[in-house]
């Protein structure tokens, strides 16, 4: 099957390396290979560039990896960073702790229409299954964590022959790990909010002025899976104040945020 489009794969990650590592390792597995892989780094140390660099010399399309230094929680930041710098039409979003499922890729390219954004889901790897999934073959894997009581949301753990999707006006299950985005929308919208510093809430903030723009969500299951590894989970101080800036996209309908891609755009040398 031949696509019209270039599909860039945006990986988010800090300081993960082994998560990372399985990540990375089920891309170099994927059926079809992403146009380009960005990653975007928010300040990792030196052993996540180390695995970066080794990866990339294997894989055949090109692998850029973005770093910023290292000043709290700011992932709206480099992702905008990584948009800016991408060529790809079509840009899938996966976290670094996230491990996709070998047709990951090429369902996503498959899925990608006009006016909408793409949101999958995810099935949850416990902790006492991180250990062993990613180290061999997906199928295997998937069984062991399943048959060890470490595979949790079964219903987004396999592949089903057709997809079931449906347009939905909510952010119930938004979640930026596993969301296909036209790089032009996100120009329109001016990428991510970077007003959103600590965990959470900007990937909702992001959908919410994508809905303003008049870009649907189509929401997919059975297809574009992906696993998360258990980790300890992030600090969740900053969730009140960034709902509030929600709440305030909500309101105030916003489209665009003040501070946000544009501000890379014109240094990066990608094509706007």
């Amino acid at each position: 099957m031949s696509f019209a489009f270039a599909t860039g794969l945006v990986i988010s990650t800090y300081n993960q390396p082994e998560h990372l590592k399985k990540v990375l390792d089920a891309i170099a597995r994927q059926t079809l290979f992403p146009d380009e892989v960005v990653i975007a780094d928010d300040g990792s140390r030196e052993e996540t560039r180390q695995l970066i660099n080794q990866w990339a010399r294997g894989f055949p399309s090109h692998c850029i990896h973005l770093w910023q230094e290292n000043r709290g929680f700011r992932k709206a930041g480099i992702l905008n960073k990584a948009i800016a710098v991408a060529k790809s039409h079509y840009l899938v979003f996966l976290d670094g702790d996230t491990v996709p499922h070998p047709e990951f890729v090429r369902d996503h390219k498959q899925l990608a229409e006009k006016n909408t954004f793409v949101q999958g889901h995810r099935c949850l790897i416990n902790e006492r299954g991180v250990d062993a999934f990613g180290r061999g073959r997906f199928s295997q894997d998937r069984l062991t964590a399943l048959l060890s009581g470490q595979l949790c949301g079964l219903k987004n753990a396999f592949r089903w022959p057709r997809p079931l999707k449906c347009i939905r006006t909510d952010l119930k299950g938004v979640r930026g790990c596993n969301i296909g985005i036209w790089r032009k929308d996100l120009i329109a919208v001016n990428g991510y909010n970077e007003a959103f510093t600590g965990w959470g809430r900007e990937d909702s903030e992001l959908v919410i002025r994508l809905f303003n723009l008049g870009i649907l969500r189509l929401d997919v299951r059975g297809w574009a899976l992906c696993f998360h590894l258990w980790h300890p989970p992030a600090s969740r101080a900053h969730v009140p104040r960034n709902d509030s800036l929600v709440s305030k996209t909500q309101s105030e309908k916003l489209v665009r945020c003040a501070q946000g891609l544009d501000q890379y755009m014109e240094h990066s040398g990608a094509d706007k």
